[in-house]
């Protein structure tokens, strides 16, 4: 019998040490997230809805307090800033890729305690209130995401502008031997540049028999645009996928014109 609960006792400290390593996936982007143009390695697809990898993600995700203290409007740091984005904007989160997260912290700074640990996917509101903590601290949003509100740092939200599919302009369609070289193939052909920050969002994961990823790729030197976010649709013939269909949404840091372009 001793040895019976020996055994089992065992057995429960590998499955504890088990899920604890798990949590080695999430990681906090803010203030500086790691970025890669592709996945490090060929990710296996499954056939699994796309919320259900995200919460894989971010299952382990827990805020530093319980109940942190909202500090009053004369604490905090840096200097309002008026204007965009007003209250009411839905933001995307942007440049965090499929296993990171973003912290929603209590005040506009790294130094606040988050309040909530906010997957790739999830949609922000703003609520109006902006501050510029200068140098290398950046702009912070105040925003709404879902019941919490918190802060998050400009340079990983934007608004999105207009969907189009934009599967014509990529002729011949790209194609690739592995789900990481056609997402190379990708990001290569959309972007003419030659340095462009390609982050992968979502994906790449199997659904009726389609590939599908979706991926941020941000350039730099526009203070408009901030870039564009794929969503790529891929059929696999053998040992080869071809891309089938490409919807590209602006990814706008200053507003959306009337047109759905980048204001």
């Amino acid at each position: 019998m001793q040895r019976a609960r020996a055994s089992a006792a065992a057995a429960a400290a590998l499955l504890l040490a088990g899920l604890l390593g798990s949590c080695d996936l999430v990681t906090d982007p803010s203030p500086d997230p790691s970025t890669t143009t592709a996945p490090t390695s060929d990710p296996t697809p499954t056939d699994t809805a796309a919320g259900a990898e995200v919460e894989d993600a971010t299952a382990s995700g827990e805020p530093t307090e319980a109940d942190p203290t909202t500090p009053a409007e004369e604490d905090l740091p840096g200097t309002v800033v008026e204007g965009y984005p007003e209250a009411g904007t839905s933001l995307l989160i942007v440049g965090v890729n499929a296993q990171e997260i973003l912290n929603l912290r209590i005040g506009p700074g790294i130094e606040f305690d988050s309040i909530a640990r906010l997957a790739p996917d999830t949609p922000l509101v703003a609520t109006g209130r902006n501050r510029d903590l200068g140098g290398g601290a950046g702009i912070w949003y105040q925003v709404r995401a879902g019941d919490d509100v918190g802060w998050v740092i400009s340079r990983y939200v934007a608004e999105p502008g207009a969907s189009r599919d934009v599967t014509d302009t990529f002729d011949p369609p790209p194609t690739g031997d592995s789900r990481r070289a056609l997402i190379d193939a990708v990001v290569a052909a959309w972007d003419q540049t030659g340095s462009p920050q390609a982050i992968v969002v979502y994906g790449p994961i199997v659904v009726q028999e389609n590939l599908q990823v979706r991926i941020d790729v941000l350039v730099k030197g526009d203070d408009s645009v901030l870039g564009a976010r794929l969503f790529v649709v891929a059929a696999q013939a053998d040992d080869t996928f071809t891309v089938t269909r490409v919807t590209a949404t602006q990814l706008c840091a200053r507003g959306v014109s009337g047109t759905g372009d980048c204001a």
